[in-house]
């Protein structure tokens, strides 16, 4: 998932993995391309049940369609990574890292209601390797 928010202070953007190494290998790339640690947050659930995450994803800025479509995935075992940058180049240079790793990107809104989406959505929220 890509999604960079409106705010012109700063960018909120997303990324949705299934396998922790690719997270992993994405966060030392961001801090390689000069994101600092605290820009750069990562959730997902390694073992047992997910709880329900959408209000502590809400409260870091992500929109609350999407907060729920992230705490649907984590029940699959997804994890998210979540870049705090400033919109513009910063924001790019983070968007081609994410992409770089094997980031999963979910349709655009314009696209959500769609049933052609609605089936895309349940796909996305398995593992792409099973």
């Amino acid at each position: 998932m890509f999604t960079i928010k409106s705010n012109p202070a700063r960018a909120v953007l997303t990324g949705l993995f299934w396998d922790p190494f690719d997270v992993a290998r994405a966060i030392t790339a961001l801090i390689r391309d000069g994101f600092s640690e605290y820009e750069i947050d990562a959730i997902g659930v390694l073992c047992g049940r997910a709880p329900d995450l959408t209000d502590l994803l809400f409260s870091m800025g992500l929109e609350r369609d999407e907060t729920i479509f992230y705490n649907d995935c984590f029940a699959d075992g997804a994890m998210l990574l979540i870049v705090h940058t400033e919109p513009g180049r910063r924001a790019r240079i983070a968007l081609n890292t994410l992409r770089r790793h094997g980031c999963i990107v979910r349709a655009g809104k314009n696209q959500a209601n769609t049933p052609n989406a609605v089936l895309r959505k349940k796909r996305w929220c398995r593992d792409p390797k099973s």
